[in-house]
C-alpha cells in the first residue's frame, strides 16, 4: 500500500524533491530508509516504514503535509477588515476550533495524503503563536484536471495552504504553480471545460477560508498603496548605500555644494526654492557614477539578506520604470537604479521588484534563490521560481510585511 500518493512523490511533479527524501531518511537514522538509494526505492522505503507503525505513519504523513507546504509556491497576501469583535474571536481556540471542525472533510484522517474530490475541502488545521504572533494554519485541497500534448489529461491532487497571520491582519494563500489547469471533469472535453489558474485557485481558497469565519478583505485603491509602499520600503532596506560610497562622497561633500550652487546661481538663475532639488539631483549622479566604477561590486551585496535584480514603479504622472540587471548581478551597481532613483523616492512607490535572497539555511540547496514581489489590485503576489524551504518563504513574507 502507498502511503504517499504517486502524484505527490514522482519527480515530473515536483512536489518532493529527492533532497528532501534523503533529507528524511538522513533525520530518521532509520538501517531501512536509504539515502544513495534512487528516488523510486526511497519512495518505496518510506511507504514502507510508514506501514511498520502508527506512529511511523502519522510521522511520514506530517512530513508529507510539510514538504507539500514548501518549494517552488506563489503566495498571494490580503489584508483582512478585522472589528475588534472579531479579532477577540481568532485569538479564541475554541471558537476558531469549532468552526473550523464543521468543514474538516475526513476526521479519521487529517492529512493532505487522502481522498480529493473536485470540490474544494479542509482536510486538517493548526492553531499556533510564534515569534511573528498568532497564526491559523488551514491545509486544503481538490482535484484538478491537467491537459497537455507531453502527457496527456489527467486528474490530480492539487493541495492549498492559507495562513492567517492574526496580529498582523493579513491572510497568505499558497500553492504550487501549474500550467494547463482545468477544472475537474471527469471525462475531458475540451470544448466545454472551464479553465482555471494557481492564482483563481489560491484566491478562492482564501475566498473559502474567510466565509468560515464571516472575514472580509480590504478592498480598493488604498490598501493597493499600502502594499506598494510596503514593497518599496523592502527595497529600500535592501538598497542602502554602502558605507565605503558614503564615505566617498562625505569626502567629496563641499564639492557638491559647489555644484550645486554653481549651477542655481550661475548657469540657471534659479530661485532658492531649487536648492534642494538640485542638490538632490547633483548627489544622485555622484553616487550613481561612484557606484557603477567602483570595481569591487560585492560591497553592494555583502552583509545582506537580499538585493534587488530589477525593479517596476509608476508615479503620480503614470510614467513608468521597469529596470533589469544583466544575469544576477545587484542593480544597485548600475546605471539604471541611479537614473530613475527619483521617481522611486517622489512616490515612495514600488510596483515590483524580482530579489535576490540568501537562504536562512544552505544544508543541501545554494545558497541563494530569486523571487519575484508585485502588487496586483488590493493583492500583493509573492512567487518563488525554484525550490525554496519554508523558514526561507516566510522570511522574505515577514521581510515584506515588517516593512
Amino acid at each position: 500500500m502507498s502511503i504517499v500518493p504517486v502524484t505527490f512523490s514522482e519527480e515530473n511533479e515536483g512536489y518532493i524533491t529527492l533532497s528532501a527524501f534523503k533529507k528524511f531518511a538522513r533525520d530518521k537514522k532509520n538501517y531501512s530508509l536509504r539515502t544513495t538509494a534512487s528516488r523510486p526505492e526511497m519512495v518505496e522505503d518510506i511507504n514502507q516504514y510508514a506501514e511498520s507503525s502508527e506512529e511511523n505513519k502519522k510521522t511520514v504523513l506530517l512530513w508529507v503535509d510539510s514538504v507539500l507546504k514548501e518549494g517552488i509556491k506563489d503566495l498571494y497576501v490580503k489584508k483582512m477588515d478585522l472589528n475588534n469583535d472579531q479579532l477577540s474571536k481568532l485569538n479564541d481556540d475554541s471558537y476558531v476550533c469549532e468552526l473550523l471542525e464543521e468543514e474538516i472533510y475526513d476526521p479519521n484522517c487529517r492529512y493532505l495524503c487522502n481522498h480529493y474530490t473536485g470540490s474544494l475541502h479542509c482536510y486538517r488545521y493548526e492553531i499556533n503563536n510564534t515569534i511573528d504572533g498568532r497564526v491559523i494554519n488551514i491545509y486544503l485541497g481538490k482535484l484538478i484536471t491537467f491537459s497537455d500534448k507531453n502527457n496527456g489529461t489527467r486528474s490530480n491532487p492539487y493541495p492549498l495552504f492559507v495562513d492567517i497571520y492574526v496580529d498582523k491582519g493579513i491572510i497568505v494563500g499558497r500553492a504550487k504553480s501549474k500550467s494547463n489547469m482545468y477544472k475537474y471533469t471527469k471525462f475531458f472535453d475540451s470544448e466545454h471545460v472551464q479553465t482555471t489558474s494557481t492564482e483563481k485557485e489560491i484566491l478562492n481558497a482564501i475566498k473559502y477560508t474567510l466565509e468560515i469565519f464571516g472575514i472580509a478583505t480590504i478592498k480598493g485603491y488604498l490598501v493597493s498603496e499600502e502594499f506598494k509602499g510596503m514593497l518599496y520600503n523592502m527595497l529600500l532596506n535592501y538598497t542602502q548605500t554602502p558605507t565605503k560610497i558614503v564615505q566617498m562622497m562625505e569626502d567629496k561633500k563641499a564639492e557638491v555644494e559647489e555644484m550645486r550652487d554653481l549651477l542655481v546661481n550661475r548657469i540657471c538663475g534659479l530661485s532658492t526654492y531649487y536648492l534642494n532639488d538640485v542638490l538632490s539631483d547633483i548627489t544622485n549622479m555622484v553616487e550613481k557614477y561612484f557606484s557603477i566604477s567602483y570595481p569591487d561590486k560585492s560591497i553592494f551585496t555583502a552583509d545582506r539578506e537580499a538585493y534587488p535584480l530589477k525593479i517596476s514603479a509608476t508615479d503620480d504622472e503614470e510614467s513608468k520604470l521597469e529596470q533589469r540587471a544583466a544575469n544576477e548581478d545587484p542593480l544597485q551597481s548600475k546605471a539604471i537604479f541611479f537614473d530613475n532613483k527619483k521617481l522611486l523616492q517622489k512616490s515612495q512607490l514600488c510596483d515590483g521588484v524580482w530579489f535576490r535572497f540568501l537562504r536562512q539555511s544552505s544544508i543541501y540547496f545554494n545558497k541563494a534563490f530569486n523571487v519575484r514581489i508585485s502588487i496586483k489590485n488590493d493583492c500583493c503576489s509573492i512567487k518563488f521560481t525554484e525550490f525554496t524551504l519554508e523558514e526561507d518563504i516566510r522570511h522574505v513574507l515577514f521581510s515584506l510585511i515588517k516593512s
